[in-house]
């Protein structure tokens, strides 16, 4: 009995881990990661934009604190990006968990992005996620993410993929 409720906890503290019980704001949460690359191309910058709270801050997790960017700077780096020519063609997200708290929400995935670049070949990027969403204005928008890269490089030359990973 006491195996029983303990694999009960830890069931429960787990959160949603497959795609059919996700719920609707976790569903929602899990179109907007898969989105928001492709946002620039498909929406334009002001959609693109909102989709980032006030306070927000990226962490590409290679090393040191340098590597965390408040939203200005990482918003100016997408823009001069985007202003290039470069922008997002096939986003995939894998979710592992998304935990809901109120108007946060903790959320786990794998990534994969497709770029497309006007002066050299397409890009390929796959990362793992572990990230802070907040309501901001009733919308769910990007607060804190963090991210470590598995692959980042011509598309031409990547071994990896998250279409055999469900």
């Amino acid at each position: 009995m006491k195996s029983l409720i303990l694999g009960l906890l830890v069931l429960l503290s787990c959160g949603a881990t497959a795609e059919d019980n996700w719920n609707e704001d976790q569903s929602q949460i899990i179109e907007i990661n898969r989105f928001v690359p492709l946002a620039l191309n498909e929406a334009g910058w002001d959609a693109y934009e909102a989709l980032f709270h006030p306070g927000y801050t990226n962490w590409y997790m290679v090393g040191n604190k340098e590597t965390l960017v408040d939203r200005a700077t990482f918003l100016s780096g997408v823009k001069r990006w985007f202003s290039e020519g470069n922008y997002a063609t096939y986003s995939k997200v894998v979710p592992i968990s998304v935990e809901i708290f109120g108007d946060i929400a903790y959320v786990r995935h794998l990534q994969e992005e497709h770029f497309f670049h006007p002066d050299q070949p397409p890009s390929m990027f796959v990362g793992h996620f572990a990230s802070l969403m907040k309501k901001h204005n009733g919308k769910w928008t990007f607060y804190r993410t963090s991210f470590q890269a598995r692959y980042r490089g011509p598309l031409e030359d990547s071994t990896i993929s998250l279409d055999s990973v469900d």
